[in-house]
Formats: C-alpha cells, sequence, structure tokens
C-alpha cells in the first residue's frame, strides 16, 4: 500500500507523459507501465490502451529441419509460389524452394499465409510431397483490434492494468482523458 489509502507506492522512476498516438512501435511503447489519469473533467472519462503483454500474429522469420534425414524430401525442382500443408495452426503459405539433387535446400517465404506459429511443421506440395521445414516465427506487434476501452475513470487515480500502449482511438472509443502520466 502506497503513503494514501488506495494509491500503488510501485511507481517509482521512469516517470513520462503520455500522448495517446495509434502508432505501435518501439518509440510508443510503454513497457508495463502504469497509468496516472490527471484530469477527465474537460474532456470525457475514456482511455483507449493495450494491454501489457498483449502480441499480434506471428511473424514468420525462417525455417528450418525438423531434425530427421529425409526431411528435405526427394524430387523436388527450384520453384516459386509453391503451396505448403501445415500440422499446425496456420494457411495460405506459400514458399520459394531451391533444391540440390531434389532435395529442398532453402525455403523463403513467398506469401505469409495466416495463423502460423512458432514450431508449426510444413510439408511443402510438389516433388514427392515429403519436404518437412519448422516454422521459426515470433511473435508480432498488437493492433488497436486489440485495444481495450475503460470508461467512467476517475481524475487522480490509476488505471487499473499495466498497459504497453495508450491508442488514440481503436475505431468504436477515441481517448478523452487528459494529462496522463506512465510510470514503472
Amino acid at each position: 500500500m502506497g503513503q494514501f489509502g488506495n494509491q500503488p507506492d510501485f511507481a517509482t522512476n521512469n516517470f513520462q507523459v503520455v500522448t495517446p498516438d495509434n502508432t505501435i512501435g518501439s518509440a510508443t511503447n510503454l513497457d508495463s507501465s502504469i497509468i496516472y489519469i490527471g484530469d477527465n473533467t474537460t474532456a470525457g472519462d475514456v482511455m483507449v490502451v493495450i494491454p501489457a503483454g498483449t502480441v499480434g500474429a506471428s511473424v514468420i522469420n525462417g525455417f528450418s529441419s525438423p531434425g530427421y534425414s529425409g526431411s528435405a524430401g526427394t524430387g523436388y525442382a527450384n520453384a516459386a509460389g509453391v503451396a505448403t500443408t501445415t500440422t499446425g495452426s496456420g494457411i495460405n503459405l506459400t514458399v520459394d524452394i531451391t533444391q540440390i539433387g531434389g532435395a529442398v535446400q532453402t525455403v523463403v517465404v513467398n506469401v505469409a499465409g495466416t495463423g502460423y506459429l512458432n514450431g508449426d511443421l510444413i510439408t511443402i506440395t510438389g516433388g514427392g510431397a515429403n519436404a518437412v521445414f519448422r516454422i521459426e516465427a515470433t511473435p508480432g506487434l498488437p493492433t488497436a483490434a486489440q485495444a481495450v476501452a475503460f470508461h467512467g475513470l476517475q481524475a487522480g487515480g490509476f488505471l487499473p492494468v499495466t498497459v504497453d500502449y495508450v491508442l488514440a482511438s481503436d475505431g468504436t472509443d477515441t481517448t478523452t482523458v487528459q494529462k496522463l502520466i506512465a510510470a514503472k
């Protein structure tokens, strides 16, 4: 408990003024900060935020062998836009491949598809339909569609969750509270 009832005592450093912004990236990331609401009497009572830890769709960075002999497949030719199948969660990934002696040597994203997660296994169609690779992916940035709007906020209080971003709007709600301070 802080010095005063219902006030946290964990906000001790990294204070900064927050200007709501729909840009989602490293320059606007608040890195799990708490938000102090300085004023809401002149502008309203809504704050649109992306809670800390929210991630977007995975971004495919590359492919690796699943680690067993023969996973590079047989009977393949160099090709672009080759369809894949998956044992994971994604759909519609196409790849460009190069081969040596019919075995796939390199795999590059042609069309990323959607819904793939790190570790999903894909099988490249064509050839012997037996080339299997593991997806190497990282979580992507969140989107405004993942934002949460808080209504009825009181001046002089703290938002009840830690946040990574304070958005100007999520397309439905618009941040109207003012004089926001982020602290960690």
